[in-house]
């Protein structure tokens, strides 16, 4: 069932309906010129809001990309509390708005991406999966690709579930779902697997994810023939906050995007 679009004001600010009546909310963007233009739908990672892309939206929308910077239900001025979220109710989200760039003002529905950063991009892989030839392209950053280790570290750090809740960093209560329901996909073999091309940007000082995940994964992906591209910054941790880093990755990430969509 198609999410119902609520309104899309010049500001640019976008909200929708799920199906189940909550609102999700974001930016949407569009480059200059005439459409319909080349779309993806910018997924941020846990606790995280849609301004991680302010950057990357501008860099899209010069190489003519537009771009919808979702926040998951939780996050930002989405409904819903984080503590009832699981896995599953925040890939349904990412599927929702990939299904929303089909029907945006300036969209071209024929040409759409995802975007995904730390969680995201786990949800990201796995979502193009099940899109198939709909999704044309996928970029990862920092993504999350094994969910067992990202469990069972969570639960060492931060100590183990109790009843339906989970701490995480911050003392931030989450739902125990958001990780029972992970370990049941692998994200890890959707990356490695999906027959569209792939760009993994990582870290060298990640230490939420580990950089070699995507390193693996990009180079079974070149082993099978499967079209990848890989940018590793050596200096960039989990954030990309050194700036020269994560300019040039939103540049390439453009780039990527511009050429195949």
């Amino acid at each position: 069932m198609r999410p119902t679009l609520i309104s899309l004001p010049p500001s640019q600010a976008a909200e929708f309906k799920l199906p189940g009546g909550e609102t999700l909310r974001g930016i949407w963007q569009v480059p200059a010129g005439a459409g319909p233009h080349p779309s993806v739908i910018c997924i941020h990672g846990l606790t995280l809001t849609h301004r991680i892309f302010e950057e990357a939206a501008q860099a899209l929308a010069e190489q003519g990309v537009a771009s919808l910077r979702l926040n998951l239900r939780g996050h930002g001025d989405s409904d819903g509390p984080l503590v009832e979220q699981g896995f599953n109710d925040q890939m349904a989200d990412l599927r929702a708005g990939f299904q929303q760039l089909s029907v945006l003002p300036g969209a071209d529905p024929a040409r759409r991406g995802i975007l995904g950063f730390s969680m995201g991009g786990a949800m990201g892989a796995l979502v193009a999966a099940q899109e198939g030839a709909a999704c044309k392209a996928l970029a990862l950053w920092a993504p999350l690709l094994k969910t067992g280790p990202w469990s069972e570290e969570r639960f060492a750090t931060y100590g183990q579930p109790v009843g339906e809740v989970a701490k995480i960093w911050d003392e931030i209560p989450v739902s125990r779902r958001l990780f029972s329901d992970a370990l049941l996909h692998d994200p890890y073999a959707a990356a490695v697997a999906l027959p569209q091309s792939v760009l993994f940007c990582h870290g060298g000082k990640d230490r939420n994810h580990p950089q070699s995940r995507s390193a693996e994964a990009a180079a079974e992906r070149l082993q099978a023939s499967r079209p990848v591209a890989t940018y590793f910054p050596p200096q960039s941790g989990h954030r990309f906050l050194p700036e020269a880093e994560r300019l040039l990755r939103d540049m390439l990430t453009a780039a990527f995007f511009r050429a195949l969509l």
